[in-house]
């Protein structure tokens, strides 16, 4: 008798890195840190591993809300973008395997072509987040590190008017700017800025802040800044709701006041259940911050994906970490992130289902 499906949990994601090369070199990414290991050997995904991880999902019924095209470079340099990209959205459309495709670009090589390759009208709801942070071309070229401004926002403009002129429903623009201290005075001309490229070309859009909410419309998207450490953090929280009440937006309640960010992660993470994360190199780990691949499974170029994410080894981590022993995991031993707005949630609920499924062998 064949297994049923892993059960499906609630803001899960599945994390596809296309390539860590980049055309810029963010001040907030490890791009920009010389000599990270994560940027010392640099390459892009197989394609044939992108479509076998696919077929691995569609063959065992697994779903995820959502695929998240990105990690550590930006996706569009990927020479087979375009096919990876189609690729994802017909698994999801015939198999279900996911909710949502998303992807975070910077938009420096959003090509007319481009453009026109990935406006659609399929019944899937997708996403591109176009990683800007700055509307103003000076303080875009210190956040980013190059200056590639002019070309980014026309590229930008230009997928505004052709999805108005297709009248293509995907994927949904997301405007996103993450609030620093290099940018905060740049807030409301951001804002500003891309509400107005979009009501000329007939866009609906609002804007939001800590969670893109659902629907099709453009948003004008502000994101609150992850730290290195917790004092940082908690400058950072404070800044981001003090920018986001002058601008009218309601901050999701991880970032009211009064909430203070601790170092000692002492709850079960939600990563070790919903955000199974795939280098460009088939590396399987468990959150996007472990991008030293200190906690790593395995690789999906020697096993399914489904055999490592949902196998033995993650079944005794999680198991571990339900009651809060992170022993074995760097990255999770001082981790704050379950204490910051960029986190899924994880409820016993999650975790009982899991716990049963993988009793039930």
């Amino acid at each position: 008798m064949r297994r049923p499906p892993p059960p499906h949990l609630p803001g899960s994601y599945l994390v596809l890195e296309l390539t860590n090369r980049c055309s810029l070199a963010c001040v907030h990414c490890s791009v920009s840190e010389a000599d990270h290991p994560h940027h010392q050997d640099t390459g892009y995904l197989d394609v044939a591993l992108a479509e076998g991880v696919f077929r691995d999902l569609a063959d065992c019924g697994a779903r995820f809300d959502s695929l998240v095209m990105f990690w550590l470079g930006e996706p569009l340099i990927h020479p087979h973008f375009l096919h990876i990209w189609q690729a994802a959205v017909r698994t999801a459309v015939r198999h279900g395997s996911f909710g949502k495709v998303e992807v975070h670009t910077n938009a420096t090589h959003l090509s007319a072509t481009m453009t026109r390759g990935v406006l659609n009208q399929a019944p899937l709801p997708q996403v591109w987040h176009f990683s800007l942070d700055a509307i103003e071309r000076e303080s875009y070229r210190r956040i980013k590190g190059l200056d590639r401004f002019t070309q980014v926002q026309k590229n930008v403009e230009r997928f505004i008017r052709r999805r108005a002129e297709l009248g293509a429903p995907w994927p949904r623009p997301v405007f996103q700017f993450i609030v620093g201290e290099n940018n905060v005075a740049q807030v409301s001309a951001f804002r500003a800025h891309w509400e107005a490229v979009c009501e000329a070309s007939g866009t609906p859009v609002r804007a939001a802040a800590g969670h893109v909410p659902p629907g099709e419309d453009a948003v004008v998207f502000f994101r609150q800044l992850d730290c290195p450490t917790a004092d940082a953090q908690e400058a950072s929280n404070a800044l981001f709701r003090e920018a986001m009440a002058a601008q009218g937006l309601a901050v999701p309640t991880q970032a009211e006041a009064g909430q203070e960010v601790r170092a000692e992660n002492i709850h079960a993470c939600s990563g070790f259940w919903k955000s199974p994360v795939i280098s460009w190199r088939g590396e399987l780990t468990t959150c996007t911050r472990d991008n030293l691949l200190e906690n790593q499974v395995g690789r999906v170029t020697d096993s399914p994906f489904s055999a490592l994410w949902w196998g033995e080894q993650m079944a005794g981590r999680r198991t571990r970490v339900a009651e809060g022993d992170y022993s074995g995991l760097p990255p999770c031993a001082t981790c704050f992130i379950p204490r910051s707005l960029n986190y899924a949630d994880l409820d016993e609920a999650d975790m009982a289902a899991q716990a049963a499924w993988e009793a039930a062998g």
